[in-house]
């Protein structure tokens, strides 16, 4: 029915999925940084925070246009993309946190 048969999956839109993989790569980044004291040193906490606050931002965006999509291609919700979300969100709490807790540690 499509140009591309990688638009539908079993009546589920997945092209935007590759997108979510990113994001979640560059929150992985982000979370090693937070994680690793060396690195932590020499980043200042408002990458690593408005890091994660952009890439929220920016995965809400993209699941609501997603959403979207779905919609007007009459084709059904693709679950895996909101666990992603999902898993973004809980990096970028994850990430503050861990690099909250290791700024009062070496400050020690």
């Amino acid at each position: 029915m499509y140009t591309y048969d990688s638009f539908e999956t079993m009546g589920a839109f997945t092209l935007l999925r590759p997108v979510f993989i990113t994001l979640i790569v560059a929150m992985l980044f982000l979370f090693l940084i937070a994680l690793l004291p060396s690195l932590r040193r020499k980043v200042h906490h408002l990458f690593v925070v408005g890091g994660s606050v952009v890439l929220v931002i920016v995965s809400a965006q993209l699941l609501y246009y997603d959403a979207i999509i779905v919609d007007e291609l009459g084709l059904g919700g693709d679950e895996i993309t909101t666990y992603l979300f999902l898993i973004i969100v809980i990096f970028s709490v994850m990430n503050s946190i861990i690099f909250y807790v290791g700024q009062k540690r070496s400050e020690r």
